[in-house]
């Protein structure tokens, strides 16, 4: 029986400064909550390597997903009841040295509702929100975290 899935289009970057545009293949049927697959998802599965497609040549290749710093999206790619969760403002630096200030939208219960709570309890892939593009994050390639509506800093 044959599965239909979507492409989802993501540049990938690693932390050499490479990026690559790739399509990523998501089931119509997410199984952690309603609605699609999202790209977060596959991420944040037990599998190691994910099958992606390169763009500009269609070739099919298995991608080893802790080797990635981070993806861009151009389209938000997130559940729809994560986006009426509260949202944090924060600056993230990168081992790279790289800095971004973005948001994310926090699904966590009120008394663990602080950035550090998100970065400690969440899985390896993060989904950061930013005005012309989104990135889904590796935190292995984080350095430090700043929540902007407060003055602490938190290193990882």
């Amino acid at each position: 029986m044959r599965v239909e899935k979507i492409k989802r289009k993501a540049t990938l970057c690693q932390s050499n400064g490479m990026k690559l545009d790739v399509n990523f293949f998501l089931s119509p049927y997410a199984e952690g909550h309603s609605g699609k697959e999202l790209v977060l998802d596959i991420l944040n599965s037990d599998s190691t390597f994910l099958p992606a497609e390169d763009i500009s040549t269609g070739e099919i290749f298995f991608l080893n997903k802790g080797r990635v710093m981070f993806l861009e999206l151009t389209e938000r790619d997130l559940a729809e009841e994560t986006l009426l969760s509260q949202e944090k403002s924060v600056q993230v630096e990168l081992t790279n040295n790289e800095t971004l200030n973005m948001s994310i939208f926090m699904e966590m219960p009120e008394e663990r509702s602080r950035v550090s709570d998100y970065l400690n309890f969440s899985p390896e892939f993060i989904y950061l929100c930013g005005k012309e593009k989104d990135i889904i994050l590796n935190k292995a390639f984080v350095y430090s975290v700043k929540d902007l509506s407060s003055s602490i800093k938190v290193d990882l």
